[in-house]
């Protein structure tokens, strides 16, 4: 089954369970990248799944509710959907250039936009810029995710993206960057900056030189297994790269779905699956005895 057919699928399933007005308010007939405050972050039928696969990443990694947790490229707060009422109160920040979309999801997700009980009551706080500044959070982050940044930023934008969550980091920091995958350098992006609807691809050897040069280590890593949805499709066939500044070992959710990635490629060349094999991969580096967790 091809993803243009599973996504035609899932939208006919949803269209039997919802009325007219519900496909209307949740732009279900819609194309990713649409004016809409779900599609215009990708494609309407998936947006509570993506948005779940993110909770649960990061819930897996570890996420408990009194971390904190910078959404990068929040959007219509998505993910921020579910973050916001976990985490404790001035726990969440989001950083979105569009800030109408940001009011506009607030408002569906918790009525009353910035003024809402729910936001009144959990202080996020959001910052509208686009060039990767962190300053407004204060202080280091224990979680970073940025989903589908680097599916469309340049060759400089990337660069800066990572020297950004390396100056949010702290020892314990985990960040999530997912990207497409392509196997070699000369099939990669080599231009500057942003592609939007489009998609760029770039390989593990220059991630993991981006990762080196801001002194993180990169390990390529997988969605949990709610990814799959049978029939030979994923949700997203994009891949988690997991950055830290410390050695980092996998916590068994991360090997048990890594032991269950799919291994698919769509198109000669492309990677377009998880991890390859049963466990994350270290990218770059070899970290030193003394920066092992415990040692």
């Amino acid at each position: 089954m091809s993803r243009r057919e599973d996504r035609r699928g899932h939208r006919k399933a949803l269209r039997e369970r919802l009325s007219a007005e519900e496909v209307a308010e949740l732009g279900l007939e819609l194309k990713a990248g649409d004016d809409h405050y779900r599609a215009f972050v990708g494609p309407p039928a998936t947006y509570d799944i993506l948005g779940g696969l993110q909770f649960e990443l990061l819930f897996d990694l570890g996420l408990r509710e009194y971390h904190r947790v910078l959404d990068i490229g929040c959007g219509s707060v998505r993910l921020g959907r579910l973050l916001i009422p976990f985490l404790l109160p001035g726990r969440y920040y989001g950083i979105e250039p569009n800030r109408n979309l940001v009011i506009e999801g607030l408002k569906h997700h918790f009525g009353g936009g910035e003024s809402g009980e729910v936001v009144r009551a959990k202080r996020p706080v959001f910052a509208p810029n686009a060039d990767f500044d962190f300053s407004f959070v204060g202080e280091p982050i224990d979680f970073i995710m940025a989903q589908s940044i680097a599916s469309h930023t340049g060759v400089a934008e990337t660069k800066q993206l990572f020297r950004s969550i390396a100056s949010a980091c702290h020892a314990g920091t985990i960040a999530v960057v997912t990207y497409c995958r392509c196997r070699t350098l000369a099939e990669q992006n080599t231009r500057d900056g942003w592609f939007y609807p489009k998609r760029v691809h770039y390989a593990d050897e220059f991630l993991a030189g981006l990762a080196d040069s801001v002194g993180l280590l990169a390990y390529r890593s997988c969605w949990p297994l709610a990814n799959d949805r049978g029939g030979g499709t994923l949700v997203s066939w994009q891949t988690p790269l997991i950055l830290t500044k410390s050695a980092w070992q996998p916590p068994a959710a991360q090997l048990r779905a890594g032991a269950s990635a799919p291994v698919r490629g769509s198109r000669p060349g492309r990677e377009r699956c998880p991890a390859d094999g049963n466990e994350p991969v270290l990218l770059n580096g070899r970290p030193a005895v003394d920066d092992v967790p415990g040692k």
